[in-house]
């Protein structure tokens, strides 16, 4: 898998990179990404598209060429941002905590 980065007509800055479906998973996709994909993220991560059908010589592509593909590439849905959340409560022992057996 390799990793470029171009700049399109309107100045944004993408990267660009292969996914390959895991044989094992290819059942669980979408039957136009079943064979793999591109994936255009924009420099600063806020945006990510996805082109399910992938040149054989994507790598060695221009950026102009690059930039039309990513403007036909879907939007992907946005990863959820997940946070963790620290609560501080106080902990009341019962009285079957105290018990022992004998």
């Amino acid at each position: 898998m390799g990793l470029l980065t171009f700049q399109d007509s309107n100045g944004t800055r993408w990267r660009v990179w292969h996914v390959e479906t895991p044989s094992a998973r290819a059942h669980l996709m979408d039957a136009s990404f079943r064979n793999g994909w591109l994936v255009f993220e924009k420099e600063d991560a806020s945006e990510r598209r996805r082109l399910a059908q992938v040149p054989e010589d994507w790598q060695h592509l221009t950026p102009d060429h690059l930039g039309r593909l990513c403007a036909l590439a879907v939007v992907a849905p946005a990863r959820p941002i997940s946070s963790v959340t620290t609560m501080k409560m106080k902990i009341t022992p019962r009285p079957a905590d105290f018990r022992h057996e004998r």
